[in-house]
């Protein structure tokens, strides 16, 4: 298990944008998400998809987003090599910009801690500037 607590980003787009973005399946996809399916479960939505490790293997995956307007979103990996991972996204309205913080602990069936926190990061670090760019896209 590792807690992260990922702070400090900034989107360049105010809140309502980005909220837009979040629950837009046409335009908020990330690279390292193949396969995304993505059904209801009331206000929660199911997201399945395929992830590379950095072994090589390839591991499904589903994640329970709750969305918590306007505060940010509960992300819970129910299914898969990371389930019982729990996580949440909260952001910041900062006028013309919106702050985003990632807090959580994630759970490895198969891979070490220090593997895991790298990876973790990583996908961050790319799912934050893949919304960056596809922020541009949201009307």
């Amino acid at each position: 298990m590792v807690y992260i607590q990922d702070e400090g980003s900034e989107f360049d787009a105010p809140i309502d944008k980005v909220w837009k973005l979040a629950q837009s399946e046409a335009y908020h996809k990330h690279s390292f998400q193949k396969n995304q399916s993505v059904k209801m479960e009331g206000e929660a939505s199911l997201l399945s998809f395929d992830t590379p490790t950095p072994d090589g293997r390839t591991i499904h995956q589903t994640i329970k987003i709750t969305p918590v307007p306007p505060i940010g979103e509960i992300l819970e990996y129910v299914e898969g090599d990371f389930a019982g991972t729990k996580a949440f996204n909260y952001y910041t309205p900062k006028g013309k910009k919106t702050g985003v913080t990632v807090v959580g602990e994630w759970v490895s069936k198969s891979m070490p801690a220090d593997q895991l926190k790298k990876m973790v990061m990583k996908n961050l670090e790319t799912a934050f500037n893949e919304d960056q760019q596809n922020l541009k896209n949201v009307k």
